[in-house]
């Protein structure tokens, strides 16, 4: 993911960090050191890792060197989804919250950690001028070294709402992490289609207008089917109000194909709100309309 934040770090365990949840995939770099990640445990034997810049993720491995077979990984977020290793295998799936509600200054906690909060600082939909394909969010950590990428995040109540990125280094002792629904949409991608495949509701928007409005709708795409118009002015995009065209980028991303989603616009004075049924994007289609 995200080739603007690859920096070069060299990542240590954490105190906090279970031996055995951590993996090390090989470097992409000819001698390169094995890159760690934490883990977080999913249901259907599955668990999540990030493979950060720089990191083969279809050649993880345990502390114990047990191999990990990779069932799918996201370039966008760099996420991958692991079967899990024979030492993790009867362990239950963590509980799961939602990202969508944290705002600054919200507490969040890492594994086992019951007095230390960490500190939700913003959210980021951009990264030095550039748009970020999925918005971030930034934490600041009360220890001196930042958590593995793929550590969880845990709310009040021990549920998972976000797992840590990469250290954010410009000020503080950060990590940018990913909300938990990323690992959702890609479980409901798997589901739906048994890999990850970019989908579409065809329409644009331009990024250089401050008003989120409709630029284009292809004739015959999801966003025609569903009403939508050129000049409508997009507003919330599932569960997630959008004002900005990073805004929308971002909840673009959660759109699942074959999944209905709602669309609320405004229509000169008039709110409307459409249902889209979001389809495989036209790329990913062979001369039949066959999924490649």
């Amino acid at each position: 993911m995200m080739r603007s934040l690859a920096l070069v770090f060299t990542f240590f365990a954490a105190a906090f960090a279970s031996a055995e949840g951590v993996i090390t995939f090989a470097s992409v770099k000819e001698g390169g050191e094995r890159i760690s990640s934490q883990t977080m445990l999913l249901a259907g034997g599955r668990m999540a890792a990030l493979a950060v810049v720089g990191a083969n993720p279809a050649t993880a491995k345990t502390e114990a060197e047990e191999e990990v077979k990779l069932v799918e990984f996201d370039p966008v977020t760099r996420l991958a989804i692991l079967e899990r290793p024979k030492a993790l295998a009867e362990q239950p799936a963590v509980a799961r919250g939602s990202a969508l509600g944290l705002r600054q200054g919200d507490a969040v906690y890492l594994p086992a950690e019951k007095v230390r909060a960490s500190r939700v600082v913003r959210w980021e939909n951009t990264y030095r001028e550039k748009v970020l394909p999925v918005a971030l969010i930034r934490i600041h950590h009360p220890w001196t070294k930042p958590p593995l990428p793929g550590t969880p995040l845990s709310n009040e109540k021990g549920e998972v709402v976000a797992i840590c990125h990469q250290p954010a280094p410009e000020f503080g002792n950060g990590t940018f992490a990913l909300p938990i629904e990323v690992v959702t949409r890609i479980e409901k991608n798997l589901e739906a289609a048994g890999r990850l495949i970019p989908c579409w509701i065809g329409v644009t928007v331009n990024p250089n207008d401050p008003v989120l409005a409709i630029e284009m709708v292809r004739p015959g795409s999801p966003g025609f089917k569903a009403g939508v118009k050129k000049g409508d002015i997009l507003i919330w995009v599932g569960p997630r109000e959008v004002s900005s065209y990073a805004d929308a980028r971002n909840a673009f991303y959660y759109l699942v194909a074959g999944q209905e989603t709602n669309l609320k616009l405004l229509r000169g004075t008039r709110s409307l709100e459409l249902r889209v049924i979001p389809e495989v994007h036209p790329v990913y289609l062979n001369p039949l309309g066959e999924k490649r």
